[in-house]
C-alpha cells in the first residue's frame, strides 16, 4: 500500500489523536493563563526588598582587540557611591586568543596607572579587566565570575568602562544561572585612554525568565482553530458512516 494510500486510510484515526492532544493543551495554557493571573496581584502586591541586595553569580566576559580594557565598580574616588560594588570573586581565565604573558586583574584596591591626554594618572579600585602589553591588539575573549551588591533603593547605577587608545572592546554581563546577557556595551578606541561612565538600572541584576502571557494566548489559539477543524472531520465522517450503514440495512 502506497504512504498516501495509508495515511488515507487511518486519517480519522490520525485527527483523533490531534484532536485528543489539542484539547489536552488547550487545558493546560488555560490553567497557565489563570495560575498567571491569580499570582500576579500577589506578586504586585508583596513588599519587594530595597537597599543592598547581593546578585547572582555574574560572568563578566571582554572579547577585545585591544591591548586593554576593564571596569571599575566605585567611583573615581573609590567610594561606592555609584550603587554597585563587588562582594565576592570568584573564577576567572581566558576563552580564547591569550599569550602566556598576557593578564587579567580582579580584584579589590587594585592600583593602575594611566596616560590620559599625555598626563599620567595613578588610581586605586575594584576592577575586572586585562592587559596583554602595549600595541599587541590581537583579538582575545576573558572572563571573570563575580557575585555584586546592587543598591535597589537608587533609580540608576553606574560603572566605568575604561578602554586602551585603540581596538574595540565588548563588555559583556552575563547571568550564570540563565546564560542571559543582562548588559552589553561596546567601546572603540580614538588614540587615547578613555574612562567611560555607564549607566543602568538596578533590576537588570535581578531579570529573571518568564513565560510572556501574550505567547501563552497565541498558542491556545492555535489549539482552539485546530480543534474547531478537526472536530466537523472526526465527527462528520462518522455520523457520514452511521448514515452509510443505516441507509444499507
Amino acid at each position: 500500500m502506497k504512504p498516501i494510500a495509508r495515511i488515507k486510510k487511518h486519517e480519522r484515526t490520525i485527527s483523533k489523536v490531534v484532536l485528543v492532544v489539542s484539547i489536552l493543551t488547550l487545558i493546560v495554557l488555560g490553567s497557565t493563563i489563570l495560575a498567571v493571573d491569580m499570582l500576579r496581584p500577589s506578586i504586585n502586591g508583596a513588599e519587594q526588598p530595597r537597599g543592598w541586595q547581593r546578585t547572582p553569580e555574574i560572568r563578566i566576559v571582554m572579547d577585545s582587540t585591544a591591548d586593554w580594557a576593564r571596569i571599575m565598580f566605585n567611583d573615581l574616588y573609590q567610594t561606592n557611591t555609584n550603587g554597585v560594588r563587588i562582594f565576592q570573586f570568584g573564577a576567572k581565565g581566558w576563552l580564547g586568543g591569550n599569550d602566556s604573558d598576557d593578564r587579567i586583574d580582579a580584584g579589590r584596591d587594585l592600583t593602575f596607572v594611566d596616560i590620559i591626554y599625555n598626563a599620567t594618572v595613578v588610581r586605586t579600585g575594584d576592577i575586572v579587566g586585562f592587559f596583554k602589553g602595549n600595541n599587541d591588539f590581537r583579538h582575545t575573549r576573558m572572563f571573570a565570575d563575580v557575585i555584586l551588591e546592587v543598591n535597589e533603593d537608587v533609580r540608576q547605577v553606574s560603572i566605568y568602562v575604561m578602554i586602551a587608545g585603540a581596538g574595540t572592546t565588548t563588555f559583556q554581563f552575563i547571568n550564570k544561572e540563565s546564560g542571559q546577557v543582562i548588559w552589553q556595551d561596546t567601546q572603540t578606541g580614538n588614540s587615547f585612554t578613555q574612562y567611560t561612565r555607564r549607566w543602568m538600572s538596578p533590576d537588570v541584576f535581578f531579570t529573571t525568565m518568564h513565560i510572556e502571557l501574550a505567547l501563552v494566548v497565541a498558542l491556545a489559539a492555535g489549539a482552539v482553530i485546530t480543534m474547531l477543524v478537526l472536530i466537523p472531520i472526526v465527527f462528520g465522517r462518522k455520523l457520514a458512516k452511521t448514515i452509510e450503514d443505516s441507509e444499507g440495512l
